[in-house]
């Protein structure tokens, strides 16, 4: 080896990570030899320290220790003992030896060009680079078919012989241990699957998932969490978003045929979150499961019918110290109910309703500390919002006392205020939000509902929180009102003070509705000019973005603009003397009763494409999908599985052709 090129060699070529070794400075044999047969034992010692450059030493000359001068003095040495006087103590120096050793370090030097022109190695050092040169560095396997299957036959390999050692000496760890070791470090080789997405067609062939899956009932758990963060990275959604899905698809359904989901449940009951290896086990296990569920929704019923994650979920989320993994849970609960009627409902048999109000419950009178924190918090509200949309829950959450819970977080205007009150407008909408509607005039929450209403507070939250939005708070304000205005009896004393509201303090409410209509005809207008400017420059038909432009005015505005001239029509055909409040206002801005038609002829005409649209993104439009019939009778609840969205939007239908006929 050519030493003197050791420093130009590029960094690249050295070998890294567990291959990289630190060397000490060992003494040159020949000046051991040399110094050896002119000093005693302990001399030796000494000396050896000052060739070696011992930091123990203080001084710049070589020193022997106080054992050394203590024998020294009884011993007859070969020169004399000079006495040399320090700051801190009196040391002897041994002249002729240290001469001695001086010449033959300087004709070591000469013969190898100095230290520094040698290359500053020693010999022994010399010759542990040399055999550390002739070890053969593994070349990482190209990622090809082949390089894919030798990977995984290395794989397999490591696997058995862990597995024939386990067996033969079950008691004696040692036996064992260095083979784990192995097949830990071939488990993180195959992290270089993800390089290479479309060959998991030919992985599966090769029986890699069964082999990937079978650890994750090792003994070790160390094993096992290696295993889960493999399929993690394997399945990572960045991965299969940028590949073919056909090839993903296969990979994904040998998993789940393989028993993957089960495994995965069980796992988590052997994974003790006190030790960071398990806990981060523990979050890519909920990992793989967003994954798959992002790839494909369908695959969140069949989590929560073959395994009993949902549960184990609901039981981690009650753990009251904040951590990843319980934000994690929150996300992924949301998620399994997002696009589910099976899996809202298995969360209200079991409890879930009851155990996400208790974990609301703390956040009524506090905010969030960070970010991290709110964004669970919210998870919470939005999986609160999903399962309410489904009759039967609707029930739950009022015997939970959810409506109460909710107005006490609208009166504390706190952050979780701003979330509450979309609760509410959930709980409250359709025929079976009717005793959720007559239990929140009951306690009073008109009053809460009707100061929200007219902004009080409103400076207060848009300075503390920096995400409230107004927009979105009038929307769901809104919608309690339409759904209070439908459900609640004609002729009943909770109806009476809901009307009332209206014409108290000199119809003060009517004038805020009729300021929020302003509000939004305006953004509305502004909408449809930025569309119709867009149209002139489109060539041909329009036909197809028509759907796109109508989504659109719902989000600009329409939809909220919608609620309130329902409200208006509403009110008006309740008072006739509200009616002729309103006449009046809209006059004073150029407006009549007559615009309030037009958006409700509108929304009239265009009902088929709203609910179609609504029922992809039902969160913002369920209120205005109930309706009461038109002889004003009290609207039978029970009906719901049979009560299609079709049979819901004829009587909508109906109900807004009658409030058109009224103004």
């Amino acid at each position: 080896m050519n030493v003197d090129k050791l420093f130009n060699i590029p960094s690249s070529s050295i070998p890294s990570g567990k291959n990289k070794r630190k060397l000490t400075a060992n003494p040159n044999i020949e000046v051991l030899k040399a110094v050896r047969q002119k000093t005693n034992p302990e001399e030796l010692e000494e000396t050896s320290d000052f060739v070696t450059g011992n930091k123990d030493f203080k001084t710049s000359q070589p020193v022997p220790s106080k054992s050394a001068l203590a024998t020294s003095s009884s011993s007859k040495g070969k020169g004399k003992a000079v006495q040399i006087s320090d700051e801190v103590e009196e040391q002897e120096y041994y002249i002729d030896d240290y001469e001695e050793y001086e010449s033959d370090l300087e004709e070591l030097e000469e013969e190898e060009g100095g230290r520094f022109y040698g290359g500053g190695l020693t010999e022994e050092q010399k010759r542990i680079l040399d055999l550390v040169d002739q070890v053969d560095i593994e070349e990482p396997e190209n990622l090809d078919l082949a390089g894919v299957r030798k990977m995984i036959l290395k794989f397999e390999k490591a696997i058995r012989k862990n597995q024939e050692l386990r067996v033969k000496y079950p008691d004696d760890p040692t036996k064992f241990m260095e083979s784990e070791a192995d097949l830990d470090e071939e488990i993180k080789h195959l992290l270089t699957l993800t390089e290479v997405p479309d060959l998991y067609p030919q992985i599966v062939q090769l029986g890699a998932v069964d082999l990937i899956v079978s650890l994750l009932s090792h003994e070790n758990t160390d094993i096992t969490i290696d295993a889960i963060e493999l399929l993690n990275e394997l399945t990572d959604e960045d991965v299969v978003a940028e590949h073919e899905e056909g090839a993903i698809k296969i990979f994904i359904d040998a998993l789940l045929e393989h028993q993957l989901l089960e495994l995965l449940v069980q796992n988590l009951s052997r994974l003790d979150e006190e030790e960071p290896a398990d806990k981060q086990g523990v979050f890519n296990t909920l990992g793989i499961i967003e994954n798959l569920t992002s790839f494909d929704p369908a695959i969140s019923e069949r989590i929560v019918r073959d395994t009993n994650l949902l549960q184990w979920m609901l039981n981690r989320i009650r753990v009251k110290v904040f951590d990843s993994n319980k934000q994690y849970c929150s996300e992924l609960l949301a998620i399994l109910l997002q696009n589910s009627r099976v899996n809202r409902l298995k969360l209200g048999e079991l409890g879930g309703v009851d155990v996400l109000l208790q974990v609301l419950n703390s956040y009524k009178r506090k905010d969030p500390k960070d970010a991290d924190e709110t964004e669970m918090m919210e998870n919470y509200f939005d999986a609160l919002c999903l399962v309410l949309e489904e009759p039967e829950i609707k029930q739950k959450f009022l015997e939970g006392e959810g409506v109460e819970l909710m107005l006490i977080m609208m009166k504390e205007k706190m952050m979780s205020r701003m979330r509450s009150i979309k609760v509410l407008d959930h709980a409250l909408s359709t025929p079976m939000g009717l005793r959720n509607c007559e239990r929140f005039v009951e306690i009073f929450g008109l009053k809460t509902l009707f100061a929200a209403f007219m902004r009080k507070g409103l400076k207060k939250l848009k300075k503390n929180y920096k995400t409230f939005t107004e927009f979105e708070e009038e929307e769901h304000i809104m919608g309690i009102i339409i759904s209070l205005l439908k459900n609640l009896p004609p002729d009943s004393e909770a109806r009476m003070r809901l009307i009332n509201k209206f014409i108290e303090d000199n119809y003060e409410k009517v004038d805020r509705l009729l300021e929020i209509r302003e509000s939004y005809e305006a953004k509305v207008e502004n909408v449809n000019k930025e569309i119709e400017e867009e149209k002139e420059t489109l060539d041909g038909d329009d036909s197809e973005m028509e759907e796109l432009y109508l989504r659109r005015r719902l989000d600009g505005g329409l939809f909220t603009l919608q609620l309130v001239d329902l409200t208006i029509a509403w009110i008006c055909f309740e008072d006739s003397a509200i009616k002729e409040h309103v006449s009046i206002l809209l006059n004073r801005t150029g407006r009549s009763l007559s615009n309030v038609k037009t958006i409700l002829e509108d929304y009239f005409k265009n009902m088929g494409d709203v609910d179609q649209i609504e029922a992809e993104n039902r969160g913002s439009s369920e209120n205005v999908k109930e309706s009461m019939e038109i002889d004003n009778e009290l609207p039978v609840a029970t009906k719901t599985d049979d009560d299609t969205l079709k049979e819901r939007s004829l009587k909508e239908k109906r109900i807004v052709e009658m409030l058109i006929g009224s103004l």
